[in-house]
């Protein structure tokens, strides 16, 4: 497995990659919530099932879209949404008839174990006392998005003290660095985290954050690509989501 973390400037440099990736490896466009769980787990699965290699760039939704659009080399796009895999279905860049939902994501509330403040619900950051509160653009990730609507629906004012981050994964760097006095981010990045505390945000407060992906449309589709896809939603995965703090889909539906 080999892994790629991508922003606003990697674009070019992985274009011009492109031509040099080798045609046997497998490539997936993922979201950075998954980066644990794909890492260590979804990943190594599936190579020891499949014995293919599987070369995985990371990014927040709404930027690798753009980027599989613009010729990201990928075979599989992974999304932390599925208005993103839909969109890009009806416009030509995915395959239609490929989507399938795989996990329902959870948002937490993060801080690091010496911060002299830790919120026990969202509410709490309203207080001046948190002074910066990392969160992904809303923009461009689902679980910002996600952010922002429990903040709007519990009327939990922060109004000057948001510190947006390109993705999830960086919201999550900016209060471990001690940028940002806590973090709302993905429960799969920090539930190993034995030494530093986080609170789940209750699920009401934001439209659920369901996860889906879809094949890459392209000339020549990977022999592996319908197998990873299989993959994210066969009896197989569903205890590596369950462990890395994600949802069952209420109806997990894989389009034929």
């Amino acid at each position: 497995m080999r892994v790629k973390y991508v922003g606003m400037a990697a674009i070019l440099g992985l274009l011009l990659a492109a031509g040099a990736a080798r045609a046997q490896d497998l490539h997936v466009a993922a979201a950075a919530n998954l980066q644990k769980v794909f890492t260590q787990a979804i990943i190594p699965a599936f190579e020891k099932q499949q014995k293919t290699k599987v070369v995985v760039t990371f990014g927040s939704t709404k930027l690798l879209a753009k980027q599989v659009e613009q010729g990201l080399p990928a075979d599989v796009f992974v999304s932390a949404d599925t208005s993103t895999v839909d969109s890009l279905v009806k416009s030509g860049v995915l395959v239609a008839g490929t989507q399938a939902t795989y996990a329902v994501g959870r948002l937490v509330i993060w801080s690091r174990a010496d911060a002299p403040n830790h919120p026990t619900k969202i509410q709490d950051l309203s207080d001046p006392k948190y002074a910066k509160i990392a969160i992904a653009n809303p923009d461009l990730a689902p679980y910002g998005a996600a952010a922002k609507l429990s903040l709007t629906n519990t009327y939990t004012t922060v109004t000057g003290r948001l510190v947006q981050a390109e993705n999830i994964g960086q919201a999550l760097q900016y209060a471990q660095s001690g940028n940002a006095d806590v973090a709302l981010t993905a429960l799969s990045l920090v539930i190993d985290d034995k030494k530093n505390p986080y609170v789940i945000v209750p699920d009401w407060l934001h439209s659920p954050i369901a996860q889906s992906a879809a094949l890459v449309k392209k000339n020549n589709i990977h022999p592996k690509a319908r197998a990873f896809l299989a993959f994210l939603v066969s009896p197989a995965a569903k205890p590596i989501w369950k462990k890395y703090g994600y949802l069952t889909p209420s109806v997990v539906k894989v389009k034929k």
